[in-house]
């Protein structure tokens, strides 16, 4: 009888065998989850960025629709706070919104008259530098871009 409590209590832990088992299926699992997750990470950082983007744009569309002009290329995306020197003004962005940086920590860019938005140079072009930090490369996120 000793023989069989002894044989029980050696069998009641896991063995080395079927630790490593466990230790491989979660290895295998985050080897496929942690890309994916990933790359979830970077699409949600550029969708934030086209829609700070398509947030200056309808700005900038108010602006003129007040003012009758867009604001300058000098003048920037400040204009939407400080307005063309009228007393009535009411800003249409808040100062730390126009000043936002963007998801990869650059100033967001400003352009008027633009040259690669769908109306051409009769409206600004309104960007983020995008992931690689280097605007006029093809990751650029602009308000010239179709949204996906």
């Amino acid at each position: 009888m000793k023989t069989n409590r002894n044989s029980r209590r050696r069998r009641s832990g896991f063995t080395l065998l079927e630790v490593m088992i466990v230790v491989a299926i979660i290895v295998m699992l985050a080897a496929f989850a942690i890309p994916n997750l990933l790359g979830m990470q970077d699409k949600a950082k550029i969708d934030s960025t086209r829609v700070q983007v398509n947030a200056f744009n309808s700005a900038v569309e108010s602006y003129k629709a007040l003012t009758g002009d867009f604001p300058t290329g000098d003048q920037g995306l400040s204009m939407l706070v400080t307005g063309p020197g009228t007393q009535d003004w009411k800003p249409l962005m808040a100062n730390e919104d126009v000043n936002m940086l963007d998801q990869w920590g650059n100033k967001y860019n400003y352009m008027y008259p633009g040259s690669k938005n769908k109306y051409g140079s009769s409206h600004p072009d309104i960007w983020s530098s995008g992931p690689d930090r280097q605007s006029g490369t093809a990751d650029d996120i602009g308000n010239w871009r179709a949204q996906r």
